[in-house]
């Protein structure tokens, strides 16, 4: 019980003394205001561009043509771009005729139109178009034009061959076509873009997530022993508890605090994500878009990323707490926790691009990379937002950490038994090994 009640005194202070810290405070502000602004982002945006849509000029060089470009282009460029209006009625783009080429790029370069659409007829008989525009050649207004000038032009090329335009709407009606998943066992529906770029994120999100709570907290800890050092707290301290129940406190209360903050910017973010309706209704003035979680985050998913998220902390923040024990300056800090830095950096670059699909998340060599107990935290969660990992494989995993976390925790416990009365210079690696041996 005194062994106990040592840890939870120890783990108390930590927690208080880092909890009232500005840096503590400010950061966790900052944190929430950014989480905030991202989950009202479609919000913000609409608010910014509930003005009228996008002016298109089109100029008519060619005056032959079968059908009416402005209302085509009207019609396809709105219906193409989101459902045909934006979130408070109007349309995306206003599609208007000009007479002046010369004078229509005048008004579009003083901002008075989006862009202009020349349309003319080449030697050939093609229509050509030219798009006028200072904005991005290849972005979502450009792509969008070109898309409807393509259909343009094949309706002007249909209706030169005599094909009447009733004819013209059946050449056009899509095939039938289906994707399958390899395994025919699997009878869930293919995954579709957004749905596979939503997990890719959400992967992403929760490693980076994992990341910093053991690179950050991490470092915290032994900032902390070697601040006790520095001010020889360390030797009082020492006589009232054990190095092992020191150390042990230092990791929960710490812990502690990043548990606590983290799990307020969950909370805030949930919380910004269900009233994303009601203040665009208040802002709007109409019904935003229906809220729904992000395709994949489940309940199972965050019990995995607290799963990993904790034994990960626990397997890293033993060790940055004896490589803090080994050094008796802020100054050396870094150098010495260098290792466990590289190590995580490694494995959290290894899981974010796997979940990015820079990596084969499939591959033999990553599927034996993701039960690496350094590693695991940061590849098995996109393993499983992508349904790639087996349970059998996330038990292997999580057991492997477990039984890593037993080895660390005792192999930091000698370390920092012995470290944390060292002064002067950092032993090297031999002497480093005859504490680890005899633990003093």
């Amino acid at each position: 019980m005194t062994n106990l009640g040592n840890i939870i005194n120890v783990a108390r202070r930590e927690f208080t003394v880092r909890v009232r810290t500005r840096s503590f405070v400010f950061g966790t502000v900052l944190l929430l205001v950014g989480v905030i602004a991202i989950a009202l982002l479609p919000v913000i945006i609409r608010v910014i561009d509930r003005s009228d849509g996008e002016r298109i000029g089109v100029h008519l060089t060619a005056t032959d043509l079968p059908s009416n470009p402005v209302l085509t282009l009207s019609t396809l460029l709105n219906a193409t771009a989101s459902g045909g209006q934006s979130g408070d009625g109007k349309p995306d783009y206003v599609v208007t005729e000009v007479d002046d080429l010369t004078a229509a790029r005048v008004a579009a370069r003083a901002g008075e139109y989006g862009a202009i659409l020349d349309i003319d007829r080449a030697t050939d008989g093609d229509l050509s178009f030219t798009l006028y525009t200072d904005g991005n050649s290849l972005g979502r207004t450009s792509q969008l034009v070109q898309q409807v000038a393509n259909a343009i032009a094949v309706s002007d090329r249909l209706d030169r061959l005599g094909i009447d335009p009733a004819t013209q709407g059946t050449l056009f009606v899509p095939a039938e076509f289906a994707v399958a998943w390899t395994d025919p066992e699997r009878t869930d529906p293919a995954q579709d873009t957004v749905t596979m770029i939503g997990q890719d994120m959400l992967a992403f999100g929760m490693t980076i997530l994992i990341f910093l709570i053991i690179i950050m907290y991490g470092t915290w800890i032994a900032m902390s022993v070697v601040e006790e050092k520095s001010s020889r707290v360390m030797e009082v301290v020492l006589n009232a508890a054990s190095p092992f129940q020191l150390m042990a406190g230092k990791v929960v209360g710490v812990g502690a605090v990043a548990f606590t903050q983290y799990a307020a910017i969950v909370v805030v973010g949930a919380t910004a994500l269900l009233v994303q309706d009601p203040i665009a209704d208040l802002l709007l003035g109409s019904d935003g878009s229906s809220i729904t979680l992000p395709e994949g985050l489940t309940l199972g998913l965050l019990l995995f990323v607290g799963v990993y998220g904790v034994l990960g902390f626990l397997l890293y923040s033993s060790l940055y707490a004896a490589a803090g024990s080994l050094v008796s300056r802020q100054e050396d800090v870094n150098t010495a926790v260098m290792p466990m830095t590289l190590v995580s950096t490694v494995g959290y670059m290894v899981g974010v691009y796997a979940a990015m699909g820079l990596l084969d998340i499939r591959a033999g060599w990553m599927t034996v990379l993701a039960l690496v107990p350094f590693v695991s935290p940061f590849m098995m969660l996109g393993r499983i937002t992508t349904d790639v990992a087996t349970p059998m494989e996330i038990i292997v995993s999580i057991a492997l950490l477990v039984v890593f976390i037993i080895g660390a925790v005792w192999f930091a416990a000698r370390i920092y038994a012995a470290g944390v009365l060292l002064y002067g210079q950092r032993p090297g690696m031999r002497a480093m090994w005859r504490l680890v041996r005899s633990g003093s």
